[in-house]
């Protein structure tokens, strides 16, 4: 500890250092012991709302009420040499930060307490992610490897699948191909793991001996690309642990809305990564730049020349489109199988990122040819009657919307149709995000407009009206590709895309398909989905 670090320590602002701390550590007595006993500078950041400043006051004035009985005593032993009064003073002055900033740990370690008993789900999902992040930690200290992370507001799990296919092919990668992104499953992609029932202790015990394992023996991977996710203000910081070497951050734009409430919300949190992360690649085309002034970071871009890694696209119908990829010391072209310019990115994004690795100029032109979409993702099928679907059903946001919708205007066919679902987990600005969409309908290229869900119905369909499109609304999928079944025409190319619950778009594309098996091929098809999606809709 330093002379500043003891300045800090009784300093007037240290009782509001704590209470900042605390909250930032979200009231976990564990974390904050470990600040008061690890922390160089006993400062923590963060302005505190009304009720922890309160909190701040209060305990301020008890550790100032310690001061004031300390000088007392040393009063006492200089007036009348009151025995064991000058000791007894100076330990109370001395140590008046330490026991009411340890009282503060106590408290909390209570309040954890009686909250893990009231919430005892979330508490066992909370010791689990403990134990699994230490194991993480010790994974990371004895072994060398890599750590590539993705966030961002959309196209994280295409971006972090690009990269990790990429790398693949020069590198021993770990990954994980589904939605692992949370406090509990991003942990387990480092040791291969899936995630066991939260109640099922034995499968729990089982996992950690693998994860210890994995620990003990030598680590047979180069790179782990792992995706994080984010429902809400302050889960990014959960991954801190992680201590990426690169960090992608694919976009900032409205997601879980009814959560974050702000675009800057969004961007605070997205770019929260850059506090733990040691280097940063961002989408400079989908991020404004003013929430990246004063970061340090490299970028990708179709759109500036000044950026680290830039590309240009020359769309080829919907085989995919040549690429020409601007490193920072080579040049290139590959002919990709993305469709768009969201596609390119990706394609760019997972170039970025396998430079700043070393992988040599050859292997990346070579290796980005072999990367092909992912199911619900601008995947590319055949439909009836010579038809082509592009199946982007995964999930929907208004700035994947028009990207989707870009690549279909790009295509050649005499008629396009688009499936346009319900974005959900806007909160307020679903209606404007609806409209924008839906005005983006053109109907110089758009033959029909199929919506699906709610709000679709309630704000996209009027906004595609007004523009003078075509437009018919459903509330099922089932109901939609049935409709749709009579008004294919041969050589259409149709776009389906949406979110998830309420509208499920690729249940509207089992009945286009060319090949129904090909139905394997789309997102949500296992046993759990296809109960719920019965649930929601009457067939």
């Amino acid at each position: 500890m330093n002379l500043r670090a003891v300045l800090n320590l009784y300093n007037p602002t240290f009782a509001a250092n704590v209470i900042s701390e605390l909250r930032r550590q979200r009231y976990s007595g564990w974390r904050l012991f470990y600040w008061l006993w690890h922390s160089r500078m006993f400062q923590s950041e963060g302005e505190l709302p009304e009720v922890q400043r309160s909190l701040a006051v209060l305990l301020g004035l008890a550790m100032l009420g310690q001061l004031g009985l300390g000088v007392g005593f040393l009063v006492e032993w200089a007036r009348y040499g009151t025995a064991g009064a000058w000791e007894f003073g100076v330990a109370l002055v001395l140590s008046y930060p330490l026991v009411w900033s340890h009282l503060v740990v106590f408290l909390a370690w209570i309040w954890n307490l009686s909250w893990a008993v009231s919430h005892p789900k979330k508490a066992a999902r909370a010791a689990v992610c403990t134990v699994l992040e230490w194991q993480v930690r010790q994974l990371r200290v004895r072994h060398h490897f890599k750590v590539v992370a993705v966030v961002g507001s959309v196209g994280k799990t295409s971006t972090k699948l690009a990269i990790a296919d990429l790398l693949g092919q020069s590198l021993r990668v770990r990954y994980q191909a589904g939605n692992y992104n949370d406090r509990v499953t991003v942990p387990l992609v480092f040791f291969g793991l899936n995630e066991p029932s939260l109640y099922n202790v034995f499968a729990w015990w089982k996992a950690f001996g693998v994860t210890q394992s994995e620990i003990a023996l030598p680590y047979p991977y180069d790179v782990v690309v792992v995706e994080l996710g984010t429902d809400g203000p302050g889960q990014l910081a959960d991954f801190a642990y992680i201590k990426p070497d690169i960090t992608v951050v694919t976009a900032v734009s409205p997601e879980h809305m009814e959560y974050f409430g702000t675009l800057d919300a969004v961007a605070a949190e997205e770019l929260s990564v850059f506090g733990y992360s040691k280097r940063v690649l961002v989408n400079a085309d989908d991020i404004a730049g003013g929430y990246l002034a004063g970061m340090d970071f490299s970028e990708y871009s179709l759109v500036s020349e000044q950026a680290t890694y830039g590309a240009t696209a020359k769309p080829d119908g919907l085989k995919g489109q040549a690429l020409a990829v601007r490193l920072p010391k080579s040049e290139f072209t590959a002919n990709i199988q993305y469709l768009g310019d969201q596609g390119a990115k990706i394609a760019l994004a997972a170039a970025g990122v396998a430079d700043m690795l070393n992988v040599k100029k050859g292997a990346i032109a070579a290796g980005l040819p072999k990367l092909a979409p992912f199911a619900g993702r601008m995947q590319v099928l055949p439909g009836v009657k010579g038809s082509t679907l592009i199946d982007d059903t995964y999930n929907a946001s208004p700035i994947a919307c028009k990207a989707a919708l870009d690549a279909l205007y790009a295509a050649k066919a005499k008629q396009r149709i688009a499936i346009l679902g319900s974005m959900n987990e806007l909160g307020d600005y679903s209606h404007e995000a609806h409209d924008e969409v839906g005005m983006y309908c053109d109907p110089k290229k758009l033959d029909l407009v199929v919506t699906i869900g709610h709000d679709a119905k309630q704000w996209l369909a009027p906004a595609a009206r007004e523009r003078g499109c075509t437009v018919q609304t459903f509330m099922s999928p089932y109901d939609a590709g049935a409709y749709l079944s009579g008004k294919l025409q041969k050589g259409a190319v149709v776009l389906a895309k949406g979110s998830q619950n309420g509208v499920f778009a690729e249940e509207t594309l089992k009945p286009l398909l060319a090949d129904p098996t090909d139905a394997a091929k789309l997102v949500r098809q296992s046993s759990y989905w296809m109960t719920r999606k019965s649930k929601q809709f009457d067939r």
